[in-house]
């Protein structure tokens, strides 16, 4: 939980003028993780998850974790 003294990587809000959102699911039982996007806004990306999270609920898989986090793009693609 952050409170009024813990510093925000990313400004006031947790955005700092993303480029996009992506959907970040992790299993906490596998240890394993993925990402989905970029999405434009917020909003979409937030509709897709909530997809997401249905599609999990159905495989009787509670567990898993989603949440929509802001992207910032760095150069013209992955870093190697």
């Amino acid at each position: 939980m952050f409170t009024e003294e813990t510093p925000r990587a990313c400004g006031e809000d947790g955005t700092s003028d993303p480029d996009g959102y992506m959907i970040l699911v992790i299993d906490p039982a596998t240890g394993h993780g993925d990402c989905f996007g970029p999405y434009a806004t917020a909003a979409a990306a937030q509709e897709q998850a909530f997809w997401r999270r249905l599609e999990y609920d159905v495989a009787d898989l509670p567990d898993v974790l989603i949440g929509v986090v802001p992207w910032h793009a760095e150069g013209d693609g992955p870093s190697r």
